[in-house]
C-alpha cells in the first residue's frame, strides 16, 4: 500500500494550490486533490496546481469535486440538467488527465430526504454510470464510487447488488471510513463486497458519542481497529492508496497533523 494526504484537510484555511508545499514539508508525496468550487476546474488553475505539485515533488492520485455541486445531476431524467452536469464532469475529468490522476471519487446522487424510505434502482443507477465510467475511461481515470452515508452508496451491499447491472469496465470503488461509521457499519464490512475493484481509502478515525453521533478523529486517537483493518485489506489483497483525509478541526497545528501522517505511513508501508 501507499499512502497519500488529501488536500481536504486544510479546508477551507488554506487554498488547494497552497496545500503542496505545506504536504512537502511533511514528507507527503502523493496526494488526493479535493476541488472547493467550479472556478478550481478551469484549465488555467489546473496548470497552476499541476505546477505547484511538480515542483513540490508530489505526486496527484486521484481526484474528488464538491459533488453536490453537480454530481447527482448526473443521474437525473431531466436531460437539460444532465447535460449541464456532463459538461462539468468532463471539465473534472480533463483536470485529473492533466494533473496525471488516475482516480476520480465519486459521491454521486444524495439520499437527503429522510421523510420517506429510500432504496436504490440498481438498474437505473447503472444505466447512468455505465457511461460516467466509460467517459472516465476515455481520460485515463478510473471511476471510483465512495460510499457516503447519506448518497446512495451508504450500504456494504451496494456494489454487489449494482455490479450484475454494470457493463462498463471502469467502475470501481473507494472506501471511506468515517463515512462507513456514520452509516452505522464496521468499515472493514465495505472490503469483501468490492474485492478486487477497491481502489482507494480515505482514512479517518472516529467516535461514539451519545449526544453528537460519530465524530471524527486523527487516526489512531479514536476507536477504529486500525490492525484489524489494515489486516483485512491486506487479506483482501489491496495495495492501492491509503489517503489520509480528516478535517482541519481535528488537529490543533500542522506539526499534529505530520505526526499522524507520519504515523500512518510507516503502519501502513512496513511489512507485517
Amino acid at each position: 500500500m501507499i499512502t497519500g494526504m488529501s488536500t481536504a484537510c486544510f479546508f477551507p484555511h488554506t487554498n488547494t494550490e497552497d496545500t503542496f508545499e505545506l504536504m512537502a514539508k511533511m514528507n507527503v508525496r502523493h496526494a488526493e486533490v479535493f476541488f472547493c468550487c467550479l472556478s478550481e476546474y478551469k484549465k488555467s488553475f489546473v496548470a497552476e496546481l499541476k505546477k505547484r505539485a511538480d515542483d513540490a515533488g508530489i505526486s496527484v492520485c486521484s481526484i474528488h469535486a464538491l459533488s453536490l455541486q453537480f454530481e447527482p445531476q448526473l443521474f437525473s431524467p431531466h436531460s437539460r440538467a444532465r447535460q449541464d452536469s456532463l459538461d462539468i464532469y468532463r471539465q473534472v475529468l480533463e483536470a485529473g488527465a492533466a494533473l496525471g490522476a488516475g482516480i476520480y471519487v465519486l459521491h454521486g446522487p444524495s439520499n437527503l430526504k429522510k421523510a420517506r424510505r429510500f432504496s436504490v434502482n440498481y438498474q437505473y443507477a447503472a444505466e447512468y454510470v455505465n457511461p460516467l465510467a466509460d467517459m472516465a475511461k476515455d481520460y485515463g481515470v478510473k471511476l471510483a464510487w465512495e460510499n457516503v452515508h447519506w448518497c446512495w452508496y451508504a450500504e456494504p451491499d451496494f456494489p454487489e447488488k449494482l455490479m450484475p447491472h454494470i457493463t462498463s469496465d471502469n467502475l470501481y470503488f473507494t472506501l471511506d471510513v468515517k463515512q462507513a461509521a456514520q452509516a452505522g457499519h464496521d468499515p472493514s464490512d465495505y472490503i469483501a463486497p468490492v474485492k478486487g475493484r477497491l481502489v482507494n481509502v480515505h482514512l479517518c478515525d472516529f467516535e461514539h458519542s451519545a449526544t453528537k453521533g460519530i465524530i471524527p478523529r486523527l487516526p489512531f486517537e479514536g476507536e477504529l481497529d486500525i490492525v484489524r483493518f489494515r489486516r483485512d485489506l491486506q487479506q483482501a489483497g489491496y495495495n492501492g492508496g491509503v489517503i489520509l483525509e480528516v478535517y482541519s478541526h481535528n488537529y490543533k497545528d500542522l506539526p499534529q497533523l505530520q505526526r499522524c501522517y507520519e504515523r500512518v505511513a510507516d503502519f501502513f508501508t512496513r511489512p507485517v
